[in-house]
């Protein structure tokens, strides 16, 4: 039975392995392909199938930053997917024997995109943005064929520019970086720069990144998935920007046409020492405060960071000159002789 059909598709040929390119529909795209998976990974916008699977389950948060690009780049161009079409086949238009259209009896597998794909997906789901989305089919794979396609297109391709590599599809600390500045509830949105700096950001993409390896440099956080990181990132911030209101404010300063921006700023705290320091802490005060099983204690977090918060955060006070790497090292210090000796968390917990 077929459940689909493309048309405007162009066949080619290379040896005897046959193959087409085509646009479909990012409303279609769900229900003509899903992902050979290991295992499931139950927080993905695509179909997962795990019948002779052989790709890593997908990241939720890939598939977000990918959906936030295409939103905040319209005209982008974005190379095609690459799917095995176990049951797809083309019939030609009659004019031109390479030219006609797909017709579907069942499920591409995808083989190289599914981020993409699943970016496509959300951006239609969350949305309601319909996009085009090019593709290259090969038919005639068997499952082995298709493990071997996926392993030549994931161990050869070159890298892409750093920066665009760290916006797209760099590493974890990367892609959370960019949605701390893209997530409408980060204290951050919209303060990270992935090229240049310019008046309203306040940090790089790739300090961040190096940043928040650093703050789960912890044996329990270490493994903590993607979106879970991201959750507690955002919260452990908030609390950050709660507790030290008056030093927060200086962020206002961005958005002051009348205020020479960062150069205005009254305290360290928003300054790329401000932010190391704390992701320096980062071990400590969520290490001590994360319970195997039960989740993060939120309370403990926001005592441990009110009271080793109390230092002098002034531009000109007892921190002057301190900055970077080694002025944050040196107010960490300070900053971990006012923790409480007790590791261990008080008993309420707000879960995560």
């Amino acid at each position: 039975m077929t459940i689909g059909e493309i048309t405007s598709v162009l066949r080619r040929q290379v040896g005897n392995q046959e193959y087409y390119f085509g646009t479909i529909e990012s409303d279609k795209l769900k229900g003509v392909t899903f992902v050979p998976v290991v295992e499931q990974s139950g927080k993905t916008y695509l179909n997962e199938q795990t019948t002779e699977g052989y790709q890593r389950p997908g990241s939720r948060s890939r598939m977000r930053l990918f959906m936030s690009y295409l939103r905040d780049h319209p005209n982008a161009v974005v190379p095609p997917i690459i799917l095995s079409g176990r049951a797809w086949r083309f019939e030609s238009s009659g004019s031109d024997p390479n030219y006609g259209r797909l017709l579907i009896d069942g499920p591409a597998a995808i083989i190289d995109g599914q981020h993409r794909a699943g970016g496509y997906i959300a951006l239609l789901e969350e949305a309601e943005q319909k996009r085009p989305v090019d593709f290259i089919v090969l038919v005639g794979l068997d499952v082995d064929a298709e493990k071997t396609e996926f392993l030549t297109v994931n161990t050869t391709q070159k890298g892409v520019p750093k920066s665009l590599t760290a916006y797209l599809e760099g590493s974890l600390e990367a892609e959370l970086a960019w949605l701390l500045n893209s997530e409408d509830d980060s204290p951050f949105k919209g303060r990270i720069a992935r090229t240049g700096m310019s008046r309203e950001k306040l940090f790089a993409l790739h300090s961040v990144a190096k940043n928040i390896q650093r703050t789960f440099d912890h044996g329990k956080l270490v493994n903590l998935d993607a979106d879970t990181k991201l959750d507690y990132l955002t919260r452990y911030w908030t609390i950050i920007s709660d507790e030290l209101e008056e030093e927060w404010s200086d962020i206002k300063r961005l958005d002051d046409p009348e205020s020479k921006g960062k150069n205005d700023f009254d305290f360290k705290l928003l300054e790329l020492t401000g932010f190391i320091v704390w992701s320096l802490l980062g071990p400590e005060i969520l290490g001590r405060s994360y319970v195997e099983g039960m989740g993060m204690n939120w309370d403990n977090v926001r005592k441990l960071v009110r009271t080793c918060g109390r230092i002098d955060w002034s531009k000109t006070g007892k921190y002057i000159g301190r900055t970077g790497e080694a002025g944050a090292r040196a107010i960490k210090q300070d900053m971990e002789r006012l923790l409480p000796a007790d590791s261990s968390p008080v008993q309420e917990d707000e879960g995560h």
